[in-house]
Order: C-alpha cells, then sequence, then structure tokens
C-alpha cells in the first residue's frame, strides 16, 4: 500500500513536472488580458495550483483581477523568498521569469536586458520598465537595488486583449458612433463620493493619438496630466504618485490624505486619500473649483473642462459619453462621464455639502485591483 502510494505522488508529481513549462518565460505573460474565468486561466491556476483568490505563496505567484462583471487578469506578481504580501509570507518563484530576468539580477544588469528605468517617486527601491508592451515593475530591498523582493507585470495600458510577445500592441482605432445630446429625463445620479467600481464598458480606444489627424497628443500637460494618474492607478495603485501626508482640509473631509506627485493644469489642488481606514485602498481625486455657495465660477469651470475631456477623448476613439443629473442640483450643471473598456472612467462630477459648500472634481472609476 505504500509503494501505491508513492507511485500515485511520484505520478502526480511528474504530470505536475511536465505541464510546468506551459506558462514559464515569456510565455508567463499570455495570462494578462484574459478572462478570469477563460479555459487559458483553468490551466494557468492548475499549473501553479492558485487558490480561489488567484495566489499561491508557496510557489511565489500571485495574480490580480480587474473588479468587472467580466473579471480580466491584468498584472502577475511573483516574489523572493520571505516576501510578505497582506500579512502572507511568500516564498520565491523558482520558475523562468520572462525577459531573462533573474532574482539575482541588480539594478545594472537589469536596465541592460529591458532598456532604460522609467523615473518614479519611490524609485529608491524600485525600477520600472517598459519591455514589448509590458510594464514592468522591479522592487528591491534597499536604495541599493541589489536584492529584489518581488516583480510586478502588467499590460502597458491601452493594450487590447490577451497579451501575445509577437502579437500586435497597438490600440486598435475603432468607428464610434458621436453620441446625441444627453437626454433630459433623469438619470440614476453617481455617488458624490470619490469611487473606485465600474460597470462593463464599450469597446476599445486608440491611446495617444487623435484618429482624425493621427496626430499625437500626449505631449499636452492636460491629457498627460491625467493618463499618468490613470497608469499609476492601474499599474501601481497609485503608490509611485504618493508624498507626505496633507494637513489641508478637504470637502468630504477625509482623514487619512496625501499629496502628489502629479499637477492637473487648471486644478486647486489633488490628493491621494484612504477611506474609511488608513489602510484602505488609495483612491485619487482633483479638486477644480470649490466656492461656498452658488457661483457662475463652478459652471465656468465645467464648460471649460468638458470642452477638454471631449477634445482629448475622443467618442471616435472608443470613448463613450454619459450625462447623469445630480440629485443634489436637479437643475443645475450634469455629472459628466466618460468610459473606456480597457482604462476605465474619467468623472466630471459637481456636488454640494449640508452646508451649502459646491465642488468641481475630476475622479476616476479604474480597472485596477
Amino acid at each position: 500500500m505504500f509503494r501505491i502510494a508513492l507511485f500515485i505522488l511520484f505520478l502526480s508529481f511528474t504530470v505536475h513536472s511536465a505541464r510546468a513549462g506551459d506558462y514559464l518565460g515569456n510565455k508567463l505573460l499570455e495570462i494578462l488580458g484574459e478572462d478570469k474565468n477563460s479555459d487559458a486561466v483553468k490551466s494557468f491556476k492548475t499549473q501553479f495550483i492558485l487558490d480561489k483568490t488567484l495566489k499561491n505563496p508557496a510557489l511565489g505567484i500571485k495574480l490580480t483581477a480587474t473588479h468587472d462583471s467580466v473579471s480580466i487578469i491584468n498584472a502577475i506578481t511573483v516574489t523572493a523568498a520571505g516576501y510578505d504580501i497582506n500579512d502572507i509570507k511568500y516564498k520565491q518563484f523558482n520558475g523562468v521569469l520572462p525577459f531573462n530576468i533573474l532574482f539575482t539580477d541588480d539594478g545594472e544588469s537589469l536596465q541592460q536586458k529591458l532598456g532604460p528605468s522609467k523615473v518614479g517617486a519611490d524609485d529608491d527601491v524600485r525600477l520600472k520598465f517598459k519591455k514589448d508592451g509590458i510594464t514592468v515593475n522591479v522592487y528591491f530591498k534597499s536604495a541599493a537595488k541589489k536584492k529584489i523582493i518581488y516583480i510586478k507585470f502588467t499590460q502597458n495600458i491601452g493594450m487590447v486583449g490577451p497579451y501575445r510577445l509577437d502579437g500586435n500592441h497597438e490600440m486598435p482605432v475603432v468607428a464610434a458612433p458621436i453620441p446625441a445630446e444627453p437626454a433630459k429625463k433623469d438619470v440614476k445620479a453617481v455617488n458624490s463620493k470619490p469611487a473606485t467600481k465600474n460597470a462593463p464598458l464599450p469597446a476599445a480606444a486608440t491611446f495617444g493619438k487623435s484618429a482624425a489627424s493621427g496626430a499625437r497628443i500626449s505631449d499636452d500637460p492636460f491629457y498627460n496630466a491625467i493618463m499618468n494618474v490613470i497608469e499609476s492607478g492601474e499599474e501601481e495603485m497609485f503608490k509611485d504618485i504618493k508624498k507626505a501626508p496633507m494637513q489641508k482640509a478637504n470637502f468630504w473631509n477625509y482623514k487619512y490624505t496625501y499629496s502628489t506627485s502629479v499637477t492637473i493644469p487648471g486644478e486647486k489642488y489633488n490628493m491621494l486619500y484612504s477611506f474609511p481606514f488608513q489602510t484602505s485602498q488609495l483612491d485619487f481625486v482633483c479638486v477644480l473649483e470649490e466656492t461656498d455657495g452658488a457661483s457662475s465660477i463652478i459652471e465656468a469651470k465645467y464648460v471649460e473642462v468638458e470642452a477638454k475631456l471631449k477634445q482629448y477623448f475622443k467618442a471616435s476613439e472608443g470613448w463613450s459619453y454619459h450625462y447623469t443629473v445630480n440629485q443634489e442640483d436637479p437643475k443645475g450643471i450634469k455629472d459628466f462621464e466618460l468610459k473606456n473598456p480597457k482604462l476605465g472612467s474619467i468623472v466630471l462630477d459637481h456636488s454640494i455639502n449640508p452646508y451649502g459648500k459646491h465642488v468641481l472634481y475630476l475622479r476616476f472609476l479604474l480597472q485596477y485591483t
């Protein structure tokens, strides 16, 4: 009986080992962009024995997915030995890593393999690379950048569908009809508090181009700042733009707030906040105007920013426009939301508190986890 048990254990190990080459090296990245319930993800979960939350600390690997009704795998994290994620200790991932990366690589050897690193706010312990449609964030134990503690792989924002190294990573231009003027009837109001959950979104969009002229718009400070926020939220959950705690009072009376390294032209200020607890997920909000009562200043800023958003995030490039009657001010300006299938939503929001104070702000409903 003991020999039979050993044989079954050996057979199980042999079958698992035979599958171990399916998702290793650059093929490890092919899980990115896949539906959480797809056959590919089921095969990946079997290979790495992932639990219901898509992790296996014993093998040093964790997947993250979007929170849409159709969940998409958007990041892979692999760890060195002894790294903690959410108070769970992970062992070292011993499989072959993409792009010939090794856990023994230092900062210099990584740049030889991946090219120049991108500067970020927390680059004392991190190097960020863009390689073949993938963002690679490498975190080190110290600023010396000699010992890697974990690596996170994500698709570059704006990419469509499951990742393939030999695939086309340019966003296709999608012909989308220009929506009609917003209907006059009431629509269910959005929450006046900034949030992060978003509904299923429409077809794909271009990224950083004008479909009509083919011109690059990524040099515009307004567009660039917004895309920096979206990129930071999706790839690093805003950690790379987070700076010191803020002492400034805010419309929502959020207690745990932080300044950022981002400036959106025309803003009064922006901040990151954690609500309701200091350990809660970070979110970003940009305050455009604040007044102590009803004012034409709010409406003028709304018109200005609405026009900019439509200029740079075009319906013809896959963005859809939605207007919502604000229940706090039914006859006033409507909340304006732009949706994109890959990036999430940008909302131009107007709120009034019980003391009659008005605020106009931008919030983001992103695809991160």
